[in-house]
């Protein structure tokens, strides 16, 4: 009776692991790419007083804060400081926020907006 030679260890687990490899890479191209849009905008207020706005839903939010009405307005995917009564305007100029942490306020109105990938 011949015996059949048995396939070499090293190759089986060599195999075995560019398998669970390949599946990893393929879950984290499906589920956790860096690159993906953020969720929400947190605004806060302090104190905290915070609210969350998600960034799929285009809209204009108005807060009167500190004696000033703040406008952060949600569009495409991406909020930004719209308008301030704020002596210096400088939140304005911080642009539009999308990308998982980045950041704008407005110090004189005590208004501090985070981009979050979830609401936590």
């Amino acid at each position: 009776m011949t015996q059949q030679p048995k396939p070499c260890r090293w190759l089986v687990n060599l195999v075995f692991a560019a398998v669970v490899l390949l599946a990893a890479g393929g879950l984290w191209l499906a589920f956790g790419r860096p690159d993906s849009p953020a969720a929400y905008a947190k605004a806060d207020f302090g104190m905290g007083v915070v609210e969350w706005l998600p960034l799929d839903t285009d809209y204009d939010y108005y807060y009167e804060v500190g004696g000033y009405i703040v406008h952060l307005q949600v569009k495409d995917g991406a909020v930004a400081f719209l308008d301030s009564q704020c002596p210096d305007h400088v939140c304005e100029d911080f642009g539009w926020l999308s990308q998982p942490g980045q950041w704008a306020c407005c110090v004189p109105a005590g208004v501090f907006v985070t981009i979050e990938e979830t609401r936590s």
